[in-house]
Formats: C-alpha cells, sequence, structure tokens
C-alpha cells in the first residue's frame, strides 16, 4: 500500500530469505531485524515507522525516526511493556499512535483504495480447517511470508 502512494518502504526480518521475498515485492530496503539500524541506514531517518514487535523493535524504531515523524503500533509480538526516554521523545517532538481496527467508513475507503491500485494481499499458505494444526505450526515457528488463509470448505 506504501508503494501505491509513492513511499520509499524499508523493512526487517529476522530471515533472510524474507528479506529477498520482501525485496521482490517492492520493498526499496531490507534490513536484518538485529542489525544496528542507525548504522545500515546511514544517518538517513524514517518518517513512519508501522511497529508491530514491540519491545524487542520500539526503542530501535525511535532512534532512526525524523523529527516530527510518526510511529503507529498495532502489535506487541515481543513484550507488552517498554521503557523510552521521555525528554528525547518530546524534544524529537515524535508522534505516538496506536491502532487495532478502524469504522466501517474507513474499510469502505481501504477497499477502494485497494480495488484502485490494484493490491493484492501476500498469501503465503491456504489451509483446511483439517490442516489447522499444521497452520498454526507454520505461524508458531515464523516461516510465513504473508497471510496464513484458512479455507472452509474441505
Amino acid at each position: 500500500m506504501a508503494k501505491a502512494i509513492g513511499a520509499r518502504v524499508i523493512t526487517t526480518s529476522r530471515h533472510q530469505s524474507k528479506l529477498t521475498k520482501a525485496t521482490s515485492i517492492g520493498a526499496d530496503r531490507v534490513l536484518q531485524t538485529d542489525a544496528d539500524w542507525q548504522k545500515e541506514l546511514n544517518g538517513e531517518k524514517i518518517d513512519v515507522v508501522i511497529e508491530s514487535v514491540g519491545g524487542a523493535t520500539f526503542n530501535r524504531s525511535l532512534d532512526v525516526l525524523k523529527k516530527g515523524g510518526r510511529i503507529v503500533t498495532f502489535g506487541s509480538s515481543t513484550n507488552d511493556q517498554i521503557t523510552f526516554n521521555l525528554r528525547s521523545f518530546f524534544y524529537g517532538q515524535y508522534h505516538l499512535y496506536g491502532s487495532t481496527m478502524g469504522s466501517r467508513e474507513e474499510l469502505h475507503s481501504l477497499l477502494d483504495f485497494v480495488n484502485q491500485y490494484r493490491i493484492q494481499p501476500v498469501l503465503d499458505q491456504t489451509f483446511t480447517l483439517d490442516e489447522m494444526e499444521h497452520a498454526w505450526a507454520r505461524l508458531q515457528e515464523q516461516e510465513q511470508f504473508g497471510k496464513i488463509a484458512i479455507r472452509l470448505d474441505s
């Protein structure tokens, strides 16, 4: 979606195979999750960070954020609790947004956007209901790239 509006996209992963796939679908830059992002970005600062990992990456996301930049968080797969330097935060004039789901109107706008730009979801694999254990195991092992779908008919 970000590419559709002309954004430069930088993404992270712990898995080289996922970084390669991200590049193949349009990511402009890929970084190992455990890398020194400031060093890797060579001073480049980020306008908007979409943060879903939580404690393990939140402060590093903040470190690469441009003055006045925004962090949108919608998950915390590593830790719900974070500690950050409040003075650095307000001197940076950062904006922090928490997000879950939008309104019905926002959903309709999103669907219009997806249709306009012909955006296709990244689908990793489809499982039947009988294969739910395999789907769950794939998620637990963090093997997926994209969404896992469950087909309701057999």
